[in-house]
């Protein structure tokens, strides 16, 4: 069967189905990420859509978190012994459907013509599902490079990460942005984390193969003025929480690999809250805590 592999966070993903592989092969976010190396995990297009939505464990499925974008509504939940995550088209004629079973290197997928947007997002939940077996997720943030490591910057839509992260490579030249949406972090066994650049990174194409070890986390908010505070763990946890993919936490089998992903993560980085205004002086105050360490 026609495949293609993917690496990101250095796991390999074989990935088939003709929605899939013609949505890599078209997307330049792909590119850089192609491997030939053995397969850590498969995300396989080898369930029919009429048999799955017609199935008594799809129908007596337990929902538990729902989610629109684009016009395309989807739910997580529980479905039989699997975890299933689906997304329904705009037109209402198509939904994909994928499946898996805590735990296992693979997800099943429906085999159907989708759009590009379905597509995408069906491959990030399906890698997602996969990896955080391994203490690795995507975590929703902007990374910015300086001196060899990474620091992300976190906070909801609108509140300014890619204008702060603009901002900082703007004042230090030297600095660039490794992802701009959802770069993958991985704790490893030793304790060390490293952000890793991904093929989904948002409005601002940015597509890197590469990987930096873990320096800070940074909280933003909207403020009248600029201030930045470290975190204590338990706030830090809280604070990193809401970034991680926010399906798993209404799971609890996928909740419980959140929880110990994140608690490790905060353990190896500073977390940091940053009240800010959107000018130079906040990049400033961020350069000199974060990367220089408050000198």
């Amino acid at each position: 069967m026609d495949e293609r592999r993917i690496s990101v966070a250095d796991f390999c993903f074989a990935v088939t189905g003709p929605s899939y592989l013609h949505y890599i092969d078209r997307s330049g976010a792909f590119a850089d990420f192609m491997t030939e190396q053995e397969p850590d995990f498969h995300v396989r297009s080898v369930l029919d859509e009429t048999q799955v939505l017609g199935s008594h464990e799809y129908r007596e499925r337990g929902i538990c978190y729902e989610i629109s974008f684009e016009g395309i509504d989807c739910s997580y939940g529980k479905a039989g012994n699997d975890i299933y995550f689906d997304m329904r088209s705009p037109d209402g004629k198509s939904v994909l459907v994928l499946l898996w079973t805590p735990g296992s290197s693979e997800v099943r997928s429906t085999a159907g013509k989708y759009p590009p947007s379905m597509v995408r997002f069906g491959l990030w939940m399906a890698f997602n599902m996969l990896c955080i077996t391994r203490k690795c997720a995507a975590v929703h943030s902007s990374v910015n490079v300086c001196d060899g490591v990474a620091a992300m910057f976190l906070g909801e839509s609108g509140t300014g990460k890619s204008t702060h992260t603009r901002l900082l490579r703007e004042r230090y030249p030297e600095m660039f942005l490794l992802n701009d949406d959802s770069p993958f972090v991985r704790v490893y066994d030793d304790g060390r984390v490293f952000v890793y650049g991904s093929p989904w990174s948002g409005k601002t194409p940015c597509y890197r193969q590469e990987k930096y070890p873990l320096k800070a986390m940074v909280r933003l908010s909207q403020a009248p003025y600029n201030r930045i505070a470290l975190l204590p763990a338990l706030q830090a946890i809280g604070a990193l929480l809401p970034s991680a993919p926010p399906a798993f936490n209404y799971v609890d089998e996928t909740s419980d690999m959140v929880c110990d992903f994140i608690s490790e993560a905060v353990s190896a980085a500073s977390f940091y809250h940053l009240e800010c205004l959107p000018d130079t002086a906040a990049a400033e105050l961020t350069y000199n805590t974060v990367f220089r360490d408050g000198r």
